[in-house]
């Protein structure tokens, strides 16, 4: 039955060819205005590490040491840290896991300095390999011995590795890095959050995650020259920081994320975190109430507007256009069906049920939606493409996948069944005999 009602629909669409495009293509371009939105709205708000960031959060306290007229209000959560905290957070293994971090940028070269390349990277003290889930495809991440001595050691990504190399497994070589040669101990599948997460209250506006093309111990890197990319909160009295100096010991520059599984291990590690900044307080370290809380990645983002106020206005924009665009589409349905209300008439008194009579209704406009899907497809290219040219922080952000081709069709076959039930079901109601009475 639904092979007939399949052949009637497109007998119905050929018989009435400009009424169907103009249903088609109002669905098509709210389809695509919602599905362009939508696209950059779950790039953006998706999880940044599939598979860890649910359980990663990070430190914030207000760890200030001394009272400034300049220093500023304290008027959110801060997660800087100075090294020394950050060390102290680290080495309690109070966590699952912890880490601290500060991003870097910075020059890597071979030995003898013939091939280089700038890249970006983490500063760690702790396990960064294990905690943040980067996948290792040669040898290892560092060890605590290892880090406790500062030994010049790095795990760098394969891409780095065929840059500079030549080949992926590069474990045992040689890289300089700022002032010192540093050992290649471990290479990892390239990586990078899907959005930013780290120093978010400092990165400038940036909203894509970068590939993270190395990993160092913190202190290693310090001592080779090498600072954060952004050297934090400095106090009044430290030495004036140049981009990416190492003469950071004055300033506020690391974040601790540290894992926790379950909802138990947030309220104890939450229960530490205000112990220490408390004790550090009553120490006379922080001048001032340290407001000590964790925050999970979601709710940091969030906090810290890593989703522009923007892409939520364009996507409720989107949204109540394609509603609109529904309303008008019904509209024209009610109209193209009430029409054949004659035909329908004489199906249901030879014996045809209002069931029948919707159901044929049903497909024809899930029919309708379908074609609308093919002709969204390309207007929503066009969408993503003009935000990909637009001068805005997350047009990266505006890219067609896979999931996205298949939520296309699953939401223009919806459309097309949504907008088609009141109509089906209006037509399916009128009484046949009066209808062959008129007639």
């Amino acid at each position: 039955m639904f092979d007939y009602y399949l052949r009637l629909a497109l007998r119905r669409c050929r018989q009435s060819v400009p009424m169907v495009l103009l249903l088609v293509l109002t669905m098509a371009i709210g389809i695509a205005a919602c599905m362009t939105a939508t696209t950059i709205f779950r790039a953006l708000s998706g999880a940044p590490v599939p598979g860890v960031s649910p359980y990663l959060y990070v430190a914030t306290m207000d760890a200030r040491e001394a009272v400034d007229k300049d220093n500023p209000d304290y008027k959110r959560p801060d997660s800087l840290l100075k090294l020394a905290d950050a060390k102290a957070l680290v080495d309690a293994h109070r966590a699952v896991q912890q880490v601290a971090v500060a991003q870097s940028l910075t020059p890597l070269s071979d030995p003898d300095g013939k091939k280089s390349e700038q890249a970006y990277g983490l500063m760690a003290y702790g396990p960064v390999v294990q905690t943040l889930g980067v996948s290792l495809r040669h040898g290892r991440p560092w060890t605590e011995a290892e880090q406790a001595a500062n030994a010049p050691v790095l795990v760098i990504d394969a891409h780095m590795a065929q840059k500079l190399f030549g080949t992926e497994d590069a474990v045992g070589r040689s890289i300089m890095l700022g002032q010192r040669s540093f050992r290649v101990i471990g290479v990892s599948a390239p990586w990078k959050p899907r959005v930013q997460i780290f120093n978010l209250a400092q990165n400038g506006g940036s909203v894509m995650g970068q590939d993270e093309n190395f990993f160092v111990p913190a202190q290693a890197a310090l001592d080779a020259g090498v600072g954060p990319f952004i050297a934090g909160e400095c106090g009044k009295d430290a030495p004036v920081v140049s981009f990416q100096s190492a003469a950071v010991a004055q300033c506020r520059w690391m974040e601790t994320w540290v894992r926790l599984d379950t909802p138990a291990q947030v309220g104890d590690y939450g229960r530490f975190l205000a112990g220490y900044a408390d004790a550090q307080h009553d120490a006379g370290r922080f001048v001032y109430p340290p407001q000590a809380k964790l925050y999970g990645t979601q709710a940091w983002m969030t906090l810290n507007h890593v989703v522009p106020d923007d892409v939520h206005l364009n996507l409720m924009l989107a949204g109540g256009f394609l509603l609109l665009c529904l309303v008008n589409v019904a509209g024209l349905l009610a109209a193209r069906f009430l029409r054949r209300q004659g035909d329908v008439a004489i199906r249901r008194a030879l014996g045809a049920s209002k069931r029948d009579v919707f159901v044929q209704h049903l497909v024809e406009t899930g029919l309708l939606g379908l074609i609308g899907g093919v002709l969204a497809l390309p207007l929503t290219w066009l969408g993503l493409w003009i935000v990909r040219m637009q001068p805005v922080s997350y047009a990266d952000a505006a890219r067609f996948s896979p999931g996205v081709f298949a939520i296309l069709f699953a939401l223009s076959v919806g459309v097309g069944l949504l907008v088609g039930i009141l109509p089906a079901w209006r037509v399916c109601r009128q009484p046949p005999a009066l209808q062959i009475k008129i007639a």
